[in-house]
């Protein structure tokens, strides 16, 4: 779709607009932003959609909105525990959907990218309401979902974490006016319209362009995860999820990252801890303590390879060896794409 054709869509749309945007650690719309300036001038707000993370800084918010939105203009980062989120409805999986009030006070534009995720199939589109815009027990339950089967990455199809983020879409979509621009990483391609019909085929041009084929499990492999990704353990950890699948049993996986901001959430601690020890599955969101997902993934990553880190974090009190001095394979931008294994497709 053209810049044109996106312009003519959110000129039509009526009063004040909020903008939800993604937050520092995905790829900027900026460009997007920019591009229609024209016609979201004097009446656009933004929303970083941060979820559960930190507020967006005074530098992301620059690198987020570009210059032409970074000035004198209304902004604010999701805060899930702030008690301000509105109850929309319950989703089929029980999920209880709290929303940012401003996306109800008038006309909604997303403008996101899309990419894989290791547990949602693809982040982008719906992701920008749900986990992005909600309060941390509608994300927590959520969440939760990710211990079953199907969350897995490139997966939309009987995906529950995916699913359930499309029914709190369209529980909001019942409330709101919302228009969508989901732009796709390492393409051109952008994609404006409805909230699900923009993010599917967006997901479908990534699916293509950020699945690498592999044929042979890697022996040895070091991943770089890329961009804003490396900005922590817990972001940089995505790419680990990714890619321990191409991994043979008894091999090695690196994971190669400055981490700035150390572990980068509260519970990264006890997911690296817990991850060496016995774990339920929790059984339902009530039993779930937020992260398990993700400790339940490395713990059996753990007990199949041998995973070490090259980082500014001293992960030996994790159980965690030193990495080796060399690897065969190096991966670059490894959170942002994903491996389609010949085998499981021949």
């Amino acid at each position: 779709m053209s810049i044109l054709e996106i312009r003519d869509q959110v000129a039509n749309m009526c009063g004040v607009i909020t903008v939800v945007v993604n937050d520092g650690t995905r790829p900027s719309p900026a460009g997007y932003l920019s591009a229609l300036q024209p016609v979201l001038a004097g009446r656009a707000r933004f929303l970083f959609a941060t979820g559960t993370h930190r507020q967006a800084t005074s530098e992301e918010r620059l690198a987020i909105l570009g210059r032409d939105f970074a000035g004198d203009v209304v902004a604010e980062s999701n805060i899930c525990d702030d008690g301000t989120h509105v109850h929309i409805g319950t989703t089929l999986r029980g999920t209880e959907v709290e929303i940012h009030p401003w996306l109800l006070e008038g006309p909604v534009l997303a403008v996101n990218t899309v990419e894989p995720h290791y547990f949602a199939g693809f982040t982008g589109g719906r992701k920008s309401f749900l986990p992005g815009s909600s309060s941390r027990k509608t994300i927590v339950q959520n969440h939760f979902l990710a211990c079953l089967p199907g969350a897995l990455q490139g997966k939309l199809s009987g995906n529950p974490v995916h699913e359930d983020m499309m029914e709190g879409a369209a529980l909001l979509a019942e409330r709101t006016e919302i228009v969508m621009v989901n732009g796709v990483f390492g393409s051109d391609a952008v994609f404006c319209g409805a909230y699900d019909a923009s993010f599917f085929k967006a997901a479908d041009v990534a699916a293509s362009k950020c699945g690498i084929s592999v044929g042979t499990k890697y022996r040895s492999l070091e991943l770089r995860p890329g961009r804003s990704l490396e900005i922590s353990l817990y972001q940089a950890m995505k790419a680990v999820f990714l890619w321990e699948r191409a991994v043979e049993d008894g091999g090695e996986l690196i994971l190669s990252a400055d981490c700035p901001e150390g572990l980068g959430a509260i519970q990264m601690e006890r997911l690296l801890l817990a991850s060496s020890t016995a774990l339920a599955v929790p059984r339902s969101a009530e039993e779930y303590l937020f992260g398990d997902h993700a400790v339940i993934r490395l713990k059996r990553i753990r007990s199949r390879l041998s995973l070490s880190f090259r980082i500014g974090i001293d992960m030996r009190k994790f159980g965690f060896e030193a990495p080796p001095d060399r690897c065969e394979t190096e991966i670059e931008n490894a959170g942002f794409s994903f491996p389609v294994m010949k085998k499981e497709h021949a």
